[in-house]
């Protein structure tokens, strides 16, 4: 059997066979950007503590301290807490945002931790007075994409919200920035919250991903040639 060329469906096989590739080529990037970004973070958790207005004004200025340990000296206003509802080994309930004003007026949420639907009250901690928080610095969630559009509802009536974004809770008057602490616990001498449930943990399938464009590259081609074959 001998090749016969036929310019549009070639064209076309072509095409195609360029887009996946580029498809491949760009999720190996991706690969090699999200080992670095793991690396850095990595790296970034180990460090120690620096003061919280240090980090808001390097991240002001365009660095990146997602996950910068931080430490955070205030008071508390229960007042004002947030509900933000999610689970925690297998438990749903929420985990309690409590802004903290430092003495120059700086208002950051702070992450206190989680606290299931069942808890026992008399077993929730609000730390009154003067308080050290330590913890690592988060940036506010944004969803993008079909998160965004499916995502149930904030009900700011019932102080319970979905998404945690500081930005959006009923009393997020003279926040600092789009930022929060992940509180490690420390400050809690309750059974809840329970602090340090930060989740070190991101999603690296860009290998996966890469591989089956190319294997779908692979696939295209030898199907066009099989074809082309088999109609000569």
């Amino acid at each position: 059997m001998k090749f016969v060329f036929r310019p549009v469906l070639s064209l076309a096989t072509l095409a195609a066979l360029i887009v996946l590739c580029l498809l491949g080529a760009w999720q190996l990037r991706r690969l090699e950007w999200k080992r670095d970004l793991i690396a850095r973070v990595e790296a970034r958790v180990g460090s120690a503590p620096i003061p919280l207005e240090s980090a808001l004004a390097r991240a002001a200025a365009g660095e990146d301290l997602d996950y910068q340990p931080v430490r955070v000296e205030g008071v508390f206003d229960h007042a004002r807490e947030a509900c933000v509802f999610g689970t925690f080994k297998g438990q749903a309930g929420c985990y309690v945002f409590t802004p903290i004003e430092e003495g120059d007026s700086r208002i950051v949420y702070v992450n206190r931790g989680f606290v299931p639907q069942n808890a026992d009250l008399s077993e929730i901690a609000d730390p009154a007075g003067p308080t050290t928080v330590v913890g690592l610095l988060r940036r506010a969630e944004t969803p993008a994409g079909l998160q965004r559009l499916f995502r149930a509802k904030d009900q700011p009536k019932d102080n319970i919200y979905f998404v945690r974004d500081p930005r959006a809770f009923a009393g997020a008057d003279g926040l600092a920035g789009p930022y929060y602490v992940d509180s490690n616990g420390a400050e809690s001498e309750g059974r809840w919250p329970k602090g340090g449930t930060t989740r070190l943990e991101f999603s690296n399938r860009h290998l996966e991903y890469a591989l089956t464009w190319f294997g779908l590259a692979a696939t295209l081609a030898g199907v066009f040639l099989a074809y082309s074959r088999r109609k000569a």
